[in-house]
């Protein structure tokens, strides 16, 4: 399926892996390790029969829609985060963006003003740099109704390569509450009034969209030297880059606004449902707390449970458009769900798209419940998605208006 603008959704790139790949690999050397013993000599061959089955059973068997060995490795990698995140001090209290610093302990948000203009708010992790633009009229783009104008990728894909400046990724991200709340009673008065809308247009409660664009300085550095290189140098690209897009998405019909730093706190607490009075321990009275927690199957942030999947596969060409598709993922009963498109550079410098989609709740209850309504409604419209299992906190980061920070 072909995403607008000539980004290619890519169907194998994501947790899986490039399956086939791997697959064919392992026969590969199967079929060599067979080779060399028939050519060293008949004693040779039962270890290497059995050296190669084994072989084939790791290309074959598969657990959890996942080849053997990327599921052996999920498992080792979330380990290590474990042990990494057990180890490591907590972050200051206070900030929006305390809780993800648990994540990503080298991630902070600074401000860059270019000729008295409004100050623009980044993120970044020492390697990346990441603006966010809010689109402001735009909150409707890919609800259900027919007659509303969906964000065009093409606009997005346009600016990864701008005056030299190449960005690393771009990313679109659709922060959801749905209306009326998960919690409310079918029969509260809210609920009644609000069915007729809900109804009629599927309109949530609640529908941000903002729009990441990060920055590998190694990626263009001479566009970084000619700008001042360095940070500043960095900054100045990134800032470009912003400013291109928003010219465009005016052009098109839809209000962008670069988020100041405070802003951008804002979204990233937003997005990531995080209570942003959480200050226990800030003056003393309490001790420090860590305020998030992965599991095999979730991601925890001050008592908000989140669930992420992989969009492995869209329906073919022919069925619903992807923003009618999004609205209806996008309407599950739950405290929040939020859908993010990256275009990425892959290896050979072409632009891949991926999908991703986060489910919030108040309870692992009612995450349970709506992670079954979710799936549900992804199977009615063949929509293929991958929960991340031992991978929630890669996937929440990759749902996040962070770009390519962590």
């Amino acid at each position: 399926m072909a995403a607008r603008g000539g980004a290619r959704l890519n169907r194998r790139a994501g947790p899986i892996g490039t399956f086939r790949l791997q697959q064919l690999v392992l026969f590969e050397i199967a079929a060599a390790v067979l080779l060399c013993a028939w050519v060293a000599g008949p004693v040779l061959l039962g270890p290497a029969g059995m050296t190669a089955a084994a072989l084939v059973v790791l290309a074959v068997v598969r657990r959890r829609r996942r080849s053997l060995p990327a599921w052996l490795g999920t498992v080792v990698a979330m380990r290590m985060r474990t042990r990494r995140a057990a180890s490591q001090p907590l972050p200051a209290p206070g900030g929006p963006v305390a809780p993800l610093t648990e994540c990503v302990p080298a991630l902070r948000t600074c401000s860059f003003t270019h000729r008295d203009r409004r100050p623009a708010g980044m993120v970044g992790d020492g390697r990346h740099l990441t603006v966010v633009l809010r689109v402001d009229a735009a909150d409707s783009v890919l609800r259900a109704e027919r007659t509303v104008r969906p964000l065009p990728p093409a606009l997005v894909r346009e600016v990864m390569d701008v005056d030299g400046i190449r960005l690393e990724s771009a990313r679109i991200v659709q922060h959801t509450r749905p209306a009326p709340a998960a919690h409310l009673a079918a029969d509260s008065a809210a609920a009644l009034n609000y069915a007729p809308l809900q109804a009629r247009t599927g309109s949530p409660a609640v529908r941000l969209t903002w729009i990441t664009l990060t920055l590998d300085p190694e990626l263009c550095p001479e566009a970084v030297r000619a700008r001042g290189g360095g940070l500043t140098g960095t900054q100045r690209c990134l800032l470009r880059v912003a400013e291109q897009l928003s010219g465009r998405l005016s052009g098109a019909g839809f209000g962008a606004t670069v988020l100041t730093e405070r802003e951008l706190g804002s979204a990233l607490a937003a997005s990531a449902c995080a209570d942003t009075t959480a200050t226990a321990g800030a003056d003393g009275s309490a001790p420090a707390v860590r305020r998030t927690r992965e599991t095999s199957r979730t991601w925890s942030c001050d008592g908000r449970w989140h669930t992420a999947y992989w969009v492995r596969r869209w329906p073919r060409s022919g069925s619903a458009p992807m923003p009618r598709l999004v609205a209806l993922l996008t309407s599950v009963p739950a405290l929040a769900t939020t859908f993010t498109l990256t275009l990425a550079r892959g290896d050979r410098q072409e632009v891949s798209a991926a999908g991703h989609l986060r489910i919030s709740a108040r309870s692992g209850e009612e995450l349970r419940t709506a992670r079954r309504e979710l799936e549900r409604v992804a199977r009615g419209v063949r929509v293929s998605l991958v929960r991340l299992d031992r991978e929630q906190l890669p996937g929440v980061l990759a749902t996040l208006p962070l770009g390519g920070a962590h």
